[in-house]
């Protein structure tokens, strides 16, 4: 009997820790959904970590990036995310980007809040692909970039945003909702409440914010299938390595001939319509670096990605302006048929 009472007198706490027990590690499994993340470091460059239930984690190629993280970046340094597989997050200049949610699906989804710093977002994923769906907090000011190129800062001149490329749509508190797809256009909430339109190359901190936001080797440093999508889609360099043409090159230019620019391929010899290197649109070929370089700071000026690219022709270096990174010759085209057309620039289309 004594052992019956004992568990009789036994039973109704067992029954009570069972069902204390299934909610606890309910609460654990739901805490560990929310922390699933579909964000991926590709490259960092300086101190990078990720500050996560008040502790500090350093953050390197592959790693994962938790929902809820802030990533937290030293004053000079850099690092590349990718969401879902696709497009690229570059973040710098001491930049603070907390992440609220991402998830895969269609489109993959992301949500952050520059806390402070620079994030520069391209949620361009190719043709025949559905764009990413981020949504960007710049401060007060509320962005989506659906398919589109944007740079974003947080700094003592306010909060700032400014389209790249495609189109993106702005929410500002106290203000009317703003949509910029003009390549070069911003948005701006100074620190007294104002907000105001500029123009990127007109910009000094805009155009410095640019330029830190761009690795000077953009190949991630990682061998995933998400680094090679990477690849694609990375901002172009302003001196990019050496690299060797797969198909003909415009003509070498002679050392006596070097102020003249070279020839564009002629539409006989163009490279298929596809290339996993990607495309880009050259205005200007020359074995001058500097005067080549003159011309991509102007370009950069007008709010255009331009950049220098160093390439290697029959032994001899020649530099070359470029305008953009591309998927496919095609999208190159029409860009250049389009937005390079109505600024005035004519180019032509290469592969990188």
């Amino acid at each position: 009997m004594p052992d019956l009472e004992k568990s009789t007198s036994q039973s109704p706490d067992a029954t009570e820790m069972k069902p204390r027990a299934l909610f606890a590690l309910s609460m654990l499994l739901v805490s560990g959904a929310t922390a699933a993340s579909e964000l991926q470091v590709l490259r960092v460059d300086g101190g990078v970590r990720s500050v996560r239930a008040d502790a500090a984690v350093p953050l390197l190629p592959r790693n994962p990036v938790l929902n809820g993280d802030i990533v937290t970046l030293s004053a000079n340094g850099r690092a590349a995310l990718q969401l879902a597989g696709a497009g690229l997050i570059t973040l710098a200049r001491g930049a603070e980007l907390q992440v609220f949610d991402t998830r895969a699906g269609v489109p993959a989804q992301g949500r952050f809040k520059l806390l402070s710093g620079t994030v520069r977002i391209d949620s361009r994923v190719g043709s025949g692909r559905v764009p990413l769906d981020i949504r960007l907090n710049v401060g007060s000011l509320k962005s989506r970039i659906y398919g589109a190129e944007a740079l974003g800062t947080n700094d003592a001149s306010g909060e700032t945003l400014c389209l790249l490329a495609g189109a993106i749509e702005i929410q500002t508190s106290g203000a009317a909702d703003a949509r910029l797809d003009s390549p070069g256009s911003c948005l701006r909430r100074t620190p007294d409440g104002q907000v105001r339109e500029l123009r990127l190359g007109e910009d000094q901190p805009m155009r410095l914010a640019l330029s830190a936001s761009e690795f000077a080797d953009p190949t991630p440093l990682t061998t995933t299938p998400m680094a090679t999508a990477a690849a694609r889609s990375a901002p172009t360099p302003i001196i990019a390595p050496v690299s060797k043409p797969a198909s003909a090159p415009p003509p070498a230019v002679p050392a006596a001939t070097a102020a003249t620019p070279a020839a564009a391929p002629s539409p006989a010899t163009s490279a298929p319509a596809t290339k996993a290197g990607g495309w880009t649109v050259v205005v200007l070929s020359l074995a001058k670096r500097e005067a080549v370089e003159n011309r991509s700071q102007a370009l950069l000026d007008q709010g255009l990605p331009a950049a220098t690219r160093q390439i290697e022709v029959k032994g001899q270096i020649l530099y070359r302006s470029t305008v953009g990174r591309f998927s496919s010759a095609d999208e190159a085209r029409a860009y250049a048929k389009t937005t390079l057309a109505d600024a005035g620039i004519q180019g032509w289309v290469a592969p990188l």
